[in-house]
């Protein structure tokens, strides 16, 4: 299998992963708040990983070979994301703070590109990325009060530390494989956040539902989400994964119509077939360029 088609379907499967955080954050008890959450996601995430990486082998031999630069700034990224992700969905609204976020990552991750690396997207990229964030306004509407111009900006920038951490989450996968790295992410921002469990309530967590989401977004949307992604990025550039985890809200759309019985509208639908397109305009050009590519290196 192509490694371009190997990163995009490990990026594809963490966004499957990712469409069903919201679902698990609208169904947690009341008393939840966005810093428990997130210490839950992260805590449970860790330490899911850390039993993973004991029983199959994939613990770092050596504290030395840690990469610990690159290791406190992907924990940077994804702790401030966290936390402005919540704190901005909670304001806004999960419709429109999904546009605002996630339509948000691929724009940064080409500015990043571009400002740091002085790389240009490919044109499929420019195209995929429109039609996406097209599909995304479709699915989600865009009903949204401008007077909260602040949560805009923490969705803004949970979009721009989202595409900082996919940037830079290939140096840790090549030291330590993608189960460890975000493995030490994961228990790190835990450990930053532990203080959260005695300044907010935490009763919820110990019901049979609030235990049901704390397992779900720590175990799927964490640990097997942002491992699948790390993965994935060492295939593909920061662009193209950051365009194609547009499919998390297409994934997310899907759970509602199917499982939810939620609106299935031609505006619905569009929106999801414009991201789906969106995804296969990717895949052929990055197979395309990579075919182009062998076959001037073996000539």
């Amino acid at each position: 299998m192509p490694n371009t088609c190997k990163g995009a379907i490990l990026t594809l499967l963490s966004a499957l992963c990712f469409s069903v955080s919201g679902t698990l954050q609208a169904i947690a008890p009341d008393g939840a708040t966005p810093f428990v959450i997130t210490e839950a996601r992260m805590l449970v995430g860790g330490l899911f990983l850390l039993c993973w990486c004991v029983v199959t082998n994939k613990l770092p031999k050596s504290i030395s070979i840690l990469p610990v630069k690159t290791l406190l700034f992907c924990s940077a990224c994804l702790l401030i994301g966290q936390l402005c992700f919540f704190s901005g969905m909670y304001y806004i609204g999960v419709s429109a703070g999904a546009i605002i976020s996630v339509g948000s990552s691929p724009i940064w991750a080409a500015v990043i590109a571009r400002l740091v690396f002085k790389k240009s997207p490919h044109i499929e990229w420019y195209i995929a990325t429109a039609m996406a964030i097209g599909g995304i306004v479709c699915i989600n509407g865009f009903d949204l009060d401008l007077s909260r111009i602040f949560f805009i900006g923490l969705l803004l920038l949970d979009g721009l530390t989202y595409a900082a951490y996919i940037t830079a989450s290939p140096k840790l996968v090549e030291t330590i494989g993608p189960e460890a790295s975000i493995m030490m992410v994961l228990l790190t921002i835990a450990l930053v956040l532990f203080p959260v469990l005695f300044l907010f309530p935490i009763q919820w967590t110990l019901t049979p539902r609030g235990i049901f989401v704390c397992l779900g977004i720590g175990i799927v949307t964490a640990g097997m989400a942002f491992t699948l992604l790390t993965a994935g990025t060492g295939y593909i550039s920061p662009i193209v994964a950051s365009t194609l985890c547009l499919a998390e809200p297409m994934g997310a759309a899907c759970w509602g119509i199917f499982l939810l019985h939620e609106d299935s509208s031609p505006t619905r639908l569009t929106g999801i077939g414009l991201i789906f397109i969106s995804i296969i305009v990717l895949l052929c050009g990055g197979s395309l360029r990579e075919q182009k590519n062998s076959s001037i290196t073996e000539s």
